[in-house]
């Protein structure tokens, strides 16, 4: 979705949002290796979280790439992982039915179920955006793709 949306981006851009991004990824990787406290382990990735809000606002305002048909899949990518990752951190059902959910339908069944979804977007996107990316010619006005 990053390389997408900046691939029609002059060449200093281009890289310098996939290093930006990739960065952000590999501390916040580190960060969330070394926190004590799975709040503390889930917030490690906001910045990456942000680049993508930031870079999928762009895409729908057309001032970057990719393909159009999949912004609904951009935003359902990281929606859909943001409400798992808020029902995990909660624990939703088990405030609620103490002892009910153990087995089956606790938060953490809900959050892996929740990934699972917002992988299938993330795959949806990444390959309209391939498709988009072999037939696309950055010469051209990207209003007029």
């Amino acid at each position: 979705m990053v390389t997408a949306t900046v691939y029609c981006a002059p060449a200093l851009l281009r890289y310098a949002a996939l290093a930006v991004y990739s960065l952000g990824s590999m501390l916040g990787l580190y960060k969330a290796m070394r926190a004590w406290s799975p709040w503390e382990r889930r917030l490690c990735f906001a910045a990456p979280f942000c680049m993508r809000l930031m870079l999928a606002g762009a895409r729908a305002a057309r001032l970057g790439g990719g393909d159009p048909h999949a912004i609904l899949h951009v935003f359902l990518q990281d929606a859909v992982s943001l409400g798992g990752g808020v029902i995990g951190a909660l624990h939703i059902p088990e405030k609620w039915f103490p002892g009910a959910v153990d087995r089956c339908l606790n938060s953490h069944n809900i959050m892996h179920v929740l990934v699972v979804l917002a992988v299938y977007s993330m795959h949806q996107v990444t390959t309209r955006d391939i498709a988009w990316m072999s037939r696309v010619d950055c010469r051209a006005p990207l209003r007029q793709l």
